[in-house]
């Protein structure tokens, strides 16, 4: 991992508490880093508790049908590695 802005601690606080405010792993499916976000698809979007996302770093949240997008920045990826590693 790139490891930028957030120490690994960090990395992994903030990992866990975006899967959680995205409803849990049961809410998620074809997660994956883009640049500075984090997309994946939601089974229901009214889980996912935009509030706790912004809490935990998000830029903006966007949500269009099932698809979701976190605007993370640069980390993204670090944190959807962690994400998936604690799966």
């Amino acid at each position: 991992m790139r490891q930028t802005a957030y120490a690994k601690e960090d990395t992994m606080s903030t990992a866990t508490t975006i899967v959680e405010a995205l409803g849990g792993w049961d809410n998620i499916s074809n997660l994956e880093a883009c640049i500075t976000r984090i997309r994946l698809d939601a089974a229901n979007t009214d889980l996912i508790d935009e509030a706790k996302l912004r809490a935990a770093g998000a830029f903006d949240v966007v949500i269009v049908a099932d698809a979701v997008q976190v605007v993370m920045g640069p980390d993204s990826e670090d944190l959807v590695d962690e994400m998936l590693a604690s799966r």
